[in-house]
């Protein structure tokens, strides 16, 4: 298995919270890295790209779980409704 499928099923398969802390992580990397580069000690310049697909991965996968979220809302409010009537 690839590094990429085994990032995208780790990614898959975190909550919310934990999801949160790792972007965090991530953005600071990214940041550490770009103060890297104005020093010129980045070697491999392929880890801003793996950390900015990262961060949109992560990004995605929050949405993905907001968006579940809110429809099991409102499948929670739809069925108040429904047994009330």
């Amino acid at each position: 298995m690839s590094k990429g499928n085994e990032r995208r099923r780790e990614i898959a398969g975190m909550d919310m919270n934990t999801a949160q802390q790792e972007l965090q992580t991530l953005r600071r990397r990214l940041f550490d890295l770009r103060l890297q580069k104005e020093r010129g000690e980045v070697k491999n310049h392929r880890q801003f790209t793996q950390t900015k697909t990262d961060i949109a991965r992560l990004m995605f996968h929050m949405n993905e779980l907001n968006r579940a979220a809110e429809l099991e809302a409102e499948g929670a409010l739809d069925e108040t409704t429904t047994g009330e009537e």
